[in-house]
């Protein structure tokens, strides 16, 4: 994104300001909460949005140098993700190709996986190198039995993976010129790894997603700690498959009052950007953020995943540091306390049958689209749906 368009942006969250509006989209949205709640419909999402697409889940600074690995998922599917002794990037199934066992948990840097079952070894180009016993295999079984590739491309610090062998994948057609911007401009390649969470968890995928996109909520579910950092002024910005909600920082009422040639080059605002189809990420040029919310199997839980990245390199100090780590707990206080904590409660009350429908507001432009491109592309008729559920407020009655 050029300066052009952050001064644009600059510019409408303090007309916005000035005027004392929100911006508002063009429907109040009230829908059905069985896409929260139905599992057949989730295993559906599964197929359609996980299985065949490719997806955002990672980011080079998880495995930056030669050997280093980092073990994950595609909605259950696991997956190790390895440096090469050449620098490649390389993408693997997380199964030993004798019996199946997990190779690998977490983090680490390693020449090569063994499985801790029966021994079968395998470098870091997934080539299958030692089989304990190997005259107790016919030598034909064991030809192409190296550990089963996925594609992947890695740009601008991202790693693209499409949880299929056969699967295409690639980066400007995933992203589009918008996002793809976007995502570039954040220089992810200079970032190191600061924190990490990962965990069960007892929400629906889509909530995690929803809690990024929309800042109606910021000043009271987040009073005493995001909250006071941003005016309400939040702004929406929708790419087809993706979305970005931009969050202003109460330093942008400073350029009130200056000449736009006076403007910094980093103006005060972030963007938060939801990844379809679960994938967030964001952040400023001090810390990074990456979350994933991989459905499990149910429709009500997921496992989540939370990462954080301070600036590396020549950019590195002692005071980007203490920055970085600062900042890193902020997101985690705010993402597990505070977030997960409201999101859980709605997935519970929603199960429990409290919940007969939903109402996505005109500040929450970012979710009803989000989630109106989940219906069309699994053919789901939200209002039939809505009616279906009508019963259950002529017994409340």
């Amino acid at each position: 994104m050029d300066r052009a368009q952050r001064v644009a942006i600059a510019k409408r969250i303090l007309d916005f300001h000035a005027r004392d509006v929100d911006e508002m989209g063009e429907e109040s949205w009230e829908t059905d909460v069985g896409r929260f709640t139905d599992q057949a419909r989730f295993e559906l999402e599964k197929q359609e949005f996980f299985m065949k697409r490719p997806q955002l889940i990672a980011y080079s600074a998880d495995f930056p140098e030669p050997g280093d690995y980092y073990a994950t998922e595609i909605a259950g599917k696991p997956i190790i993700l390895v440096r090469n002794k050449d620098g490649e990037a390389k993408a693997f199934l997380n199964a030993c190709r004798h019996r199946g066992v997990k190779l690998a948990e977490g983090c680490g840097n390693a020449k090569g996986f063994t499985c801790p079952y029966h021994g079968w070894t395998y470098n870091n180009d997934g080539d299958l190198i030692s089989v304990p016993s190997r005259s107790a295999f016919d030598a034909e079984q064991l030809e192409g039995r190296n550990l089963i590739e996925l594609p992947l491309v890695e740009k601008h610090g991202v790693v693209l993976v499409h949880p299929q062998p056969g699967g295409h994948v690639d980066y400007d057609e995933f992203f589009g010129p918008e996002m793809g911007g976007i995502v570039a401009d954040y220089k992810l390649e200079d970032f190191r790894l600061v924190g990490e969470y990962k965990a069960p968890a007892r929400i629906n995928w889509k909530h995690a997603v929803d809690g990024g996109l929309e800042g109606y909520h910021v000043p009271f579910l987040h009073p005493n700690t995001v909250g006071p950092m941003t005016l309400r002024q939040f702004m929406h910005m929708d790419f087809g498959m993706h979305h970005t909600l931009v969050s202003p920082q109460m330093q942008i009422l400073d350029l009130k009052d200056k000449p736009e040639s006076e403007w910094p080059e980093d103006l005060p605002f972030g963007f938060t950007n939801a990844v379809f189809p679960n994938t967030v990420v964001g952040g400023s040029r001090h810390i990074m953020f990456f979350q994933r919310s991989e459905p499990g199997e149910t429709v009500g839980t997921c496992t989540y995943i939370f990462r954080t990245y301070g600036p590396a390199g020549e950019s590195r100090t002692e005071e980007t540091d203490k920055m970085a780590q600062y900042m890193s707990d902020l997101l985690l206080k705010v993402s597990l306390e505070e977030d997960m904590v409201i999101q859980s409660s709605a997935q519970v009350q929603m199960e429990a049958g409290a919940v007969p429908s939903i109402i996505m507001g005109r500040r929450e432009v970012n979710i009803v689209n989000m989630h109106k491109n989940h219906d069309r592309l699994i053919g789901h008729d939200a209002l039939a749906a809505l009616h279906k559920g009508s019963e259950f407020a002529e017994a409340a009655e």
